[in-house]
């Protein structure tokens, strides 16, 4: 059962180590991840760097709304706990090619070509996930790429609700099937799953930082059969891939 499930590291991880950071990812790599998920924003000179918030207040010691800033302004910020730089999108794909996969979540409008030109130059569109909310946005990427792959974040996504995708999902009157769904976890119900397979559709989830036994939902959520998990906390990727193999 283990080999079925994408192991994904949530913004690499966000307990102890500064989520979006380079380091954060090598954490959640050290610890299982087979994929690194993260955010791609645009600075004010349209250079992407990754950060999940659209202001710097939350994770850095910076203030101020992401888009006007310069880049140069924006690496001389640094992270609150462990004091690390805000990376850019191509720094990660360097860094980390060939050692892991990745899925880039897009958090601004005009992303994509940008965002492909990037992938094309390190030739890693087959080791990427385009995901995001907007389903628009999603759809152009798979018109130009037809053998990317694209996750769709239906939670609070643009283009389809959940209820509308499990009615024309039953009814297999999809418009557009993308090859992933993320949907929020405490909204994943049997059904869910069972139409995204019905679709040939993968499905993820997401959010397990609040709950006091994150372990006990993840594995009542791969016992219900969901293909993928963000991993909030990098430490029980490695505790869930243990009893994953062992059932």
């Amino acid at each position: 059962m283990g080999l079925e499930i994408l192991y994904i590291g949530h913004r690499g991880t966000r307990t102890i180590f500064d989520e979006n950071t380079i380091e954060a990812f090598k954490k959640a790599i050290e610890f299982g991840a087979e994929y690194i998920e993260f955010d791609v924003r645009k600075t004010k000179d349209k250079e992407l760097v990754i950060l999940h918030d659209s202001s710097l207040n939350r994770t850095t010691n910076g203030s101020g709304k992401l888009k006007n800033f310069n880049y140069n302004e924006i690496k001389k910020y640094r992270t609150k706990n462990h004091k690390c730089t805000i990376p850019l999108l191509s720094e990660v794909l360097e860094e980390l090619k060939g050692v892991v996969k990745f899925i880039i979540e897009l958090k601004d409008d005009d992303l994509a070509d940008g965002i492909l030109e990037i992938v094309n130059n390190y030739n890693i569109l087959e080791e990427c996930i385009f995901s995001g909310r907007n389903l628009i946005d999603l759809q152009e990427i798979k018109k130009i790429y037809p053998k990317s792959r694209i996750c769709y974040n239906i939670t609070k996504g643009l283009g389809l609700k959940i209820k509308d995708f499990l009615r024309l999902g039953r009814l297999k009157q999809l418009e557009f099937k993308p090859d992933l769904i993320n949907l929020r976890s405490n909204l994943i119900s049997l059904e869910f799953i069972e139409i995204c397979h019905e679709n040939d559709i993968k499905s993820l989830a997401w959010d397990f930082i609040s709950y006091n036994n994150p372990i006990f939902k993840i594995k009542s959520l791969i016992d219900l059969g969901i293909d993928g998990i963000l991993f909030d906390n990098h430490r029980n990727i490695i505790k869930i891939k243990s009893w994953s193999y062992s059932t």
